[in-house]
């Protein structure tokens, strides 16, 4: 169970969770970290962050120095392709709508646009499980690794954070967070992690809003160009 809820059945196990931390720890050593707006982090409570993300690498980096600065764990949310087992490390699997247009045949096409409506419909209903019961989640809002330059943002989880506010009556901070890497296989090259300060989605008149001001804080704390 996680160490933040005692009550909410949660699929992460927090002791497998901590044996990915060790491995992502090798990613700490291999590069020269380093963090700047440690301090907004979340401590405590609900929070949703929002990376950039290079590489697979991002994940591993991301959950060790949560660990080490918060003494929390993650739930990540991931493509559905992911092993299943995935998720007692924190994984969170999610059908993209660009999995299902890669199916040629209609019929085929067809029948996994409803499964992955119903699959995606559970994993919303956990994920409300999670900000309600004060859990990080991580959500790279890209949905894809694009190294070096802004793709295009997903807006799917900002929506969802926004309706379970409605519902819920609680306030989810959203924080962007920026990856800059010197190099990718230079071993101790620098490696940049810049958390911005939260924000929360009621500041802003629509979620398109949201959006926009996510792409032009992740540019910047990347170090990529507008």
């Amino acid at each position: 169970m996680s160490e933040t809820s005692t009550e909410f059945p949660l699929k992460r196990i927090d002791a497998l969770a901590r044996c990915a931390c060790a491995l992502g720890a090798c990613g700490v050593w291999y590069h020269r970290i380093v963090i700047e707006g440690a301090h907004n982090l979340p401590r405590e409570g609900a929070a949703l962050l929002l990376p950039k993300h290079h590489a697979y690498r991002d994940i591993l980096l991301e959950g060790v120095l949560l660990r080490r600065i918060t003494g929390r764990y993650a739930t990540y949310v991931m493509k559905a392709g992911l092993w299943g087992v995935i998720e007692r490390f924190g994984g969170l699997r999610v059908v993209r709508p660009k999995d299902i247009r890669r199916i040629v045949d209609r019929e085929e096409r067809r029948r996994e646009i409803a499964r992955a409506r119903a699959a995606n419909q559970k994993m919303q209903d956990y994920l409300s499980g999670l900000y309600s019961h004060g859990e990080v989640v991580i959500s790279h809002p890209e949905g894809m690794r694009i190294q070096d330059e802004m793709g295009l943002l997903q807006k799917e989880v900002i929506e969802h954070v926004v309706k379970v506010e409605q519902q819920l009556g609680i306030r989810v901070p959203l924080i962007p967070i920026g990856m800059e890497y010197e190099s990718y296989a230079r071993p101790n090259a620098r490696a940049y992690f810049r958390v911005d300060e939260p924000f929360y989605a009621d500041a802003f008149a629509d979620v398109n809003g949201v959006m926009n001001y996510l792409d032009d804080r992740l540019r910047i704390l990347s170090g990529l160009s507008q």
